[in-house]
């Protein structure tokens, strides 16, 4: 028997039986997806794939637009060991599939992901977490479990939506997946819009920040053009899923120049709007959690002479991030998704990454789309770091960020 009490946004259980066993591995283990084929086993369910909606248009009321885009890369210039996921991505080609929208009638949206289920019952994948790198990955993306248990609660109240298109993913609330997974897809979306005339009401996570309104305002995007997600659960008459444009850390090309752009020639004119920033920039992590460079007094010392000037991105609005980076020439700083700003930088711009052997290839693939110079520099961890990996704080070898600034010079 289980035995539930419903807050909108948060559910307890207390419970017995199967569900209650697999309730409480998942409060011990994050990893949710070992449990996730039993679940979708014992509900009789399963994920309909993005290949599936991207071949089978007639069943899934797909269009697509595009085409298929090969991704070709160089090497960075590295100074120390390189990163794995650097490594693996260099001196390759890389093919991504045609992009498409799908319409799903009398859809659902759980849990507070905004998860997508057809009337069927079945997940929607691209409404969860960008696909793997390999389509036939068994699993495209994040499925949070609490969702399954809320979608097979009878009687759980929900909202009605009429046509929508959901932005709220696991990740949206990250400025790298915020930029690249879910402003990307408006491109489908609009897309969509002139194909039928009809203009879906977007859904993006609830509590906002300030850059996410704000770059859905330079889009384009008002607050009569989406809603906040705050609810559990909602009966949808029609949702319209664009395909991400990410696969793995493969980024379509296209994507990234129609949002760079369309940002750029919407910022706004006049004389209120005209920054000045230094064309050498370094950007600095001294009020993050993790990544930041403990050294930063000695690296400014070196840098400062050079032409470069430090910025905080925490301090600026998602418009100064824009203009700051669109004018740069060299851009240095710790692996951190203010790098994502790279987007909007011109051709031949110089990027280099204080770097750590766990980060991802997140900003050297863009920079190879973009034509820019790519340099990365391991740096140092202290003892007690090391065990945060991607997370853990730098030390910057002066000499060996001098040699790498006179290589890409």
């Amino acid at each position: 028997m289980l035995v539930f009490t419903i807050n909108i946004k948060k559910i307890e259980l207390s419970t017995t039986g199967i569900f209650g066993i697999i309730w409480k591995l998942l409060r011990r283990n994050s990893r949710e997806q070992l449990l996730l084929p039993i679940i979708l086993k014992i509900l009789k369910l399963r994920i309909v794939t993005n290949t599936e909606l991207r071949i089978d248009a007639d069943k899934y009321n797909t269009i697509q637009f595009g085409s298929k885009e090969d991704i070709k890369t160089g090497s960075s210039c590295v100074i120390g060991k390189v990163p794995i996921g650097i490594k693996d991505r260099s001196e390759q080609e890389f093919t991504l599939v045609t992009p498409w929208i799908s319409e799903v009638y009398n859809a659902q949206l759980v849990s507070s992901l905004a998860v997508g289920f057809y009337n069927d019952g079945n997940i929607i994948s691209p409404s969860t977490l960008p696909p793997k790198e390999h389509l036939n990955h068994r699993f495209e993306g994040g499925l949070p479990i609490s969702s399954l248990l809320i979608k097979t609660i009878p009687g759980f109240p929900a909202v009605e939506l009429d046509t929508v298109c959901s932005l709220v993913n696991h990740w949206s609330k990250n400025y790298y997946h915020w930029t690249v997974d879910c402003l990307t897809r408006l491109e489908g979306l609009e897309f969509y819009q002139k194909q039928t005339g009809c203009k879906p009401l977007l859904i993006i996570n609830s509590n906002p920040t300030s850059w996410q309104i704000e770059s859905l305002q330079i889009l384009g995007y008002g607050p009569h053009d989406y809603i906040q997600w705050e609810a559990a659960k909602a009966n949808v008459k029609k949702l319209v899923v664009p395909s991400f444009r990410r696969q793995g850390e493969w980024v379509a090309p296209s994507a990234l120049h129609w949002l760079r752009q369309r940002i750029l020639n919407n910022l706004p004119v006049g004389k209120g709007n005209q920054l000045s920033f230094s064309p050498h920039i370094y950007i600095s992590r001294a009020k993050a959690s993790g990544r930041r460079v403990l050294n930063e007094d000695k690296v400014m010392e070196f840098l400062g002479p050079l032409g470069f000037v430090s910025y905080s991105l925490e301090e600026m609005s998602f418009l100064e991030q824009v203009k700051l980076f669109s004018t740069a020439k060299r851009i240095i700083a710790p692996h951190g998704a203010g790098l994502t700003n790279i987007i909007f930088s011109p051709k031949n711009t110089t990027v280099i990454e204080f770097v750590t052997p766990w980060v991802s290839s997140g900003y050297f693939v863009p920079s190879e789309i973009l034509g820019f110079q790519h340099g990365c520099l391991e740096c140092d961890q202290p003892s007690r770091q090391k065990f945060r990996q991607t997370r853990g704080d730098v030390l910057v070898n002066i000499a060996n960020l001098k040699r790498l600034i006179e290589q890409l010079n």
